[in-house]
């Protein structure tokens, strides 16, 4: 098992620990370690990965507390089942866009968005502060400035989702963002690049924000359900 010629370079802005979990993780996702798999031993692995003891201590505290190995006394440490796998941690869902195929990954996620984000709308639109439209406002004004920054354009569309999460105000919903986050942090680059930007989809974005200053609770659900059906339509169907 060969750990260090992989992506985990894409992890280096997370720091040294979550990268070796990175590469770990995505051997698992593929299937190169399966579950009951012992990983190899520390002194080993410390010698092919090149990094220090409390870095690798850490990377598998990264794996364990998503669920993706277990360490036992006397038998070491092994990968566990995938029951028991934290599919809602970004990193996983990180993990699971590079080594899978992107049609699926997206499907699932999107499922899990069209049960959150119509809701989140339809509360933003009976809770919003004039704050929270203020944000909501100026995420959509930076995604129409998409041809002039296609980055800022692609930040904005994020951050348009999760304002709106935002004056929802509902405390259960913000642990979700994070979910909701790196899932556009797939599909937004995908989208962006197949259109060209963002012209296609600013309308529904703009039916979304009015809705919600509006105060107009359903409104402001149909107007994310359409925008996400779009979305999905436009992309995997």
């Amino acid at each position: 098992m060969n750990l260090s010629n992989d992506a985990g370079a894409r992890d280096l802005e997370r720091g040294l620990p979550a990268q070796i979990a990175g590469r770990i993780g995505r051997r698992i996702l593929q299937g190169e370690l399966k579950p009951g798999d012992t990983l190899p031993k520390e002194l080993d692995l410390l010698s092919e990965l090149q990094v220090s003891r409390t870095t690798l201590r850490e990377a598998f505290a990264l794996l364990s507390s998503n669920g993706f190995v277990e360490a036992k006394q006397r038998i070491g440490t092994r990968v566990r089942t995938p029951d028991h796998w934290n599919t809602l941690d970004p990193m996983v869902i990180a993990w699971h866009g590079e080594t899978e195929e992107p049609g699926t990954l997206m499907q699932e996620l999107f499922e899990i968005r069209l049960s959150i984000e119509p809701m989140a709308a339809k509360l933003a639109a009976q809770r919003a502060t004039p704050e929270d439209i203020q944000r909501i406002r100026t995420a959509l004004h930076a995604m129409g400035e998409g041809h002039d920054n296609p980055q800022r354009a692609m930040e904005a569309d994020v951050d348009f989702h999760l304002q709106v999460i935002a004056a929802a105000h509902n405390r259960f919903l913000m642990p979700v963002a994070s979910v909701i986050r790196a899932a556009l942090m797939v599909s937004v680059p995908k989208t962006f690049e197949k259109f060209g930007g963002m012209d296609h989809s600013m309308a529904m974005h703009a039916d979304i924000a009015r809705a919600i200053e509006q105060r107009k609770p359903e409104a402001a659900a149909r107007a994310a359900t359409k925008l996400l059906e779009d979305t999905y339509q436009r992309n995997f169907v």
